[in-house]
């Protein structure tokens, strides 16, 4: 998994930064979450393609969907053919559509909107799963949990001993499914396969406050990719806006249990004073915190 940081400010774009999207390369699915505006022409100055897969929005404020119709356009000059999912709140697929058409009309290529809610996921494969869950923040407000799927590793020599050889026989024990050794021995799946590793879970917060809800979805994060737009002082601010501060987000961090911290949807006032709101963020949680810019990105490696 990569995870590359394409616009980083919060409420309005500045001369050196974008508003929010971040870009992830999953298992080789290509996913934003979010397109503030100009996206699609900063994913190519990012090594990370416009050519994306699918894209969820958290919520319709324009710092979080404008650049939606611009990548629509741009796909479809690059000769696109295969349909691009867009992923709603289940209450504004009908926004979705008209912030894609009203702005550009129908492409050549299919766009499909599909509304999703907090009791289940939007995605679900055999590999991974992306589960939205509620922000309190709009109406329709939402963050992502982004799961892999647990695996279990096969143990070659635990095979050897029981006299299964190699070959086939392998991949249908990997599969699930119970063999017949040569001697007439079975062999389950579970004498050969290891317990279950826990696969890597990055958390999209979207704009957020710090409450119960958020805490427990970010539980055991790999990455927490969190809305910090505000630093201490302006605590009240962020309050009376929905928002959070970096404090509020290294305690989140803290209380989740997760691995590593990026501070985004940053307020434009702390540009050029990032450190700051990273420090802030780490009287909180003692792991890795970045306050993250426009470009910047990250591998989210197994354990």
């Amino acid at each position: 998994m990569r995870v590359t940081a394409v616009g980083t400010s919060g409420g309005v774009p500045t001369a050196q930064y974008g508003t929010s999207c971040v870009y992830l390369n999953l298992l080789g699915d290509e996913l934003l979450f979010d397109c503030g505006e100009g996206s699609g022409q900063r994913l190519m100055r990012y090594d990370a393609s416009p050519d994306v897969d699918a894209v969820f929005v958290s919520h319709f404020h324009a710092d979080h969907t404008l650049g939606l119709p611009g990548l629509v356009q741009a796909l479809e000059m690059n000769d696109r053919e295969r349909p691009l999912d867009v992923y709603a709140p289940g209450g504004r697929t009908g926004r979705a559509v008209d912030t894609i058409e009203g702005a550009y009309g129908r492409p050549s290529y299919p766009v499909e909107v599909h509304g999703y809610a907090a009791d289940g996921p939007a995605i679900e494969t055999d590999e991974y799963a992306i589960r939205p869950f509620e922000t309190p923040y709009t109406e329709y407000s939402h963050g992502f949990v982004v799961q892999e799927t647990d695996s279990r590793k096969f143990l070659v020599e635990e095979a050897r001993a029981l006299g299964v050889d190699p070959g086939p026989k392998y991949g249908r024990l990997q599969d699930g499914q119970t063999v017949e050794t040569d001697d007439g021995d079975v062999v389950e799946p579970a004498d050969v396969l290891s317990e279950p590793v826990a696969g890597r879970k990055i958390v999209y917060t979207g704009d957020t406050r710090p409450v119960p809800e958020v805490v427990e979805a970010a539980s055991d994060a790999s990455l927490l990719i969190y809305s910090a737009m505000f630093a201490e002082e302006q605590s009240e601010r962020a309050r009376s806006t929905g928002h959070s501060t970096a404090v509020e987000a290294g305690a989140v961090a803290a209380a989740s249990g997760s691995e590593r911290l990026w501070l985004t949807h940053i307020s434009p006032r702390h540009e050029d004073d990032e450190r700051r709101l990273a420090s802030q963020a780490e009287t909180e949680f003692d792991g890795e915190v970045v306050a993250v810019r426009d470009g910047e990105s990250t591998a989210v490696t197994p354990e």
